[in-house]
């Protein structure tokens, strides 16, 4: 499961100066491409994405993946996200929907983000994939 971030990062070419983050992104999407990984997406993430970018960016990029597992959230969802943590609804609706999806990891670049739910699932940026 990828977070919107790393999609972020992928369409607008972030980096700082010692990194770039878009490389990463790209670097991981090549390895679901060649099936080494397979893509776990939401529609929360389509909806967060959409706040900062083209929805038909993320769109085409998913088409050229044969295997997406493509979760829709339900309210029960949202219920367990609001349960999970008091204070981080968006990060932890993307935990809930990732382990709906059976993803063995959530990819963000917001590690701190993501440190409550450690123990729901493997939290890990696209360079360490």
């Amino acid at each position: 499961y990828v977070d919107t971030n790393i999609y972020l990062d992928l369409f607008k070419g972030r980096k700082t100066k010692f990194m770039d983050f878009g490389d990463f992104a790209g670097n991981l999407f090549i390895k679901i491409r060649e099936k080494e990984y397979q893509l776990v997406i939401s529609d929360w993430v389509f909806e967060e994405f959409c706040k900062y970018e083209n929805k038909e960016y993320l769109q085409k990029l998913i088409s050229d993946f044969t295997d997406v597992i493509m979760i829709e959230r339900t309210s029960e969802d949202e219920k367990k996200a609001r349960k999970l943590s008091q204070t981080n609804f968006p990060d932890a609706l993307h935990v809930v929907l990732a382990k709906r999806g059976e993803a063995v990891y959530l990819v963000t670049r917001n590690i701190q983000d993501f440190i409550e739910f450690q123990q729901v699932i493997e939290i890990a940026t696209p360079e360490y994939l």
